[in-house]
């Protein structure tokens, strides 16, 4: 079985890639305050921020996928199912 190859994707238009970078940009800077404000969530906004900028900046994502910390929980939410994540696959056996 092999995979048809993905058609190009559609580029984006010059204000919604401004308006992507723009809201990905507040959000970093969102979870940036809270690193220094208690009861703030960081994770959170920063993985809005890398929603955003894997449409516009995919290079720039690589850093925060990085950061010990928060990076495992901004990958396990990129791998959940709804936004591309594929089901493990393997040999389950059923218990009797």
């Amino acid at each position: 079985m092999t995979d048809a190859p993905r058609p190009p994707r559609k580029r984006l238009s010059r204000p919604a890639h401004w308006a992507l970078d723009s809201l990905g940009a507040a959000l970093f800077a969102t979870g940036t305050v809270g690193l220094f404000v208690p009861y703030m969530p960081t994770t959170v906004f920063w993985i809005g921020a890398v929603m955003c900028f894997l449409k516009t900046r995919p290079h720039a994502v690589r850093p925060l996928l990085r950061t010990p910390i928060i990076g495992p929980a901004i990958r396990w939410y990129l791998r959940w199912r709804p936004f591309g994540g594929s089901r493990r696959r393997g040999n389950r056996s059923r218990k009797p």
